[in-house]
């Protein structure tokens, strides 16, 4: 047998070694892949949100669909959609599209309300626990929609199970006073670079509906959460 020939075999096992090498530095430079978009968590106008307590009193709230209390199932922040608002079906495809980012899919469960009544005017109800960054795709989501907003910001009362400084709402759920907020001023909402206490900031003067119900009430707001 040559030279060659008893080489052979070793070339062929150098070859395959370096091989192996080169594709397992690719997959470690390949940007890890995400899994195919799962469907948002959801409840339908015919099933029931169930509020849990969560232990942490920075996010006291933990939200599921009523027959599904899994804790895998238990999200931290809930965006309801009035599903009789004109443009419903095409805002719900862009929020979508919006939550498909990694920080925001994995927290959020949508909640479709069809209220008795329609409200007075078009309502932005924003919870004053919700990130600057799920407030921001709803409001970008909800840009290409003709119609005007009432903007409000809701904080929690003391001792109350009802979650709403964790819930967005879209499109109004009662019958109340309303102020509509300038056009354009939603898209200050979207802006780049914006922190909690600047997105309250804006929420705050944007109409002053907030402050209007606190003194009807007899109290006064309290100051935001700061993250």
């Amino acid at each position: 047998m040559g030279t060659s020939e008893r080489l052979a075999p070793r070339r062929a096992r150098l070859r395959g070694w370096a091989l192996a090498a080169t594709l397992s530095a690719a997959a470690l430079a390949a940007p890890a892949q995400q899994p195919a978009g799962a469907p948002v968590l959801r409840a339908s106008t015919e099933q029931n949100l169930v509020i849990h307590a969560s232990g942490d009193p920075r996010l006291p709230h933990l939200f599921s669909v009523d027959g599904d209390a899994a804790a895998s199932q238990r999200r931290r922040w809930v965006v309801s959609v009035n599903v009789a608002l004109e443009g419903a079906q095409d805002f719900d495809r862009r929020l979508a599209q919006e939550l498909a980012a990694p920080e925001l899919g994995p927290e959020v469960l949508l909640e479709d309300f069809r209220p008795p009544h329609a409200p007075r005017c078009v309502e932005l109800q924003i919870g004053s626990r919700v990130p600057v960054s799920l407030v921001q795709a709803v409001v970008r989501s909800l840009l290409p929609l003709e119609h005007r907003w009432s903007v409000q910001l809701a904080e929690d009362e003391d001792g109350a199970q009802t979650g709403q400084a964790q819930r967005i709402y879209v499109g109004g759920m009662v019958q109340r006073e309303c102020a509509l907020a300038p056009p354009g001023k939603l898209r200050e909402l979207a802006a780049p670079g914006l922190s909690l206490p600047q997105l309250h900031r804006l929420l705050r003067t944007i109409n002053g509906t907030q402050r209007r119900h606190a003194r009807a009430a007899g109290v006064e707001p309290s100051e935001p959460l700061r993250s």
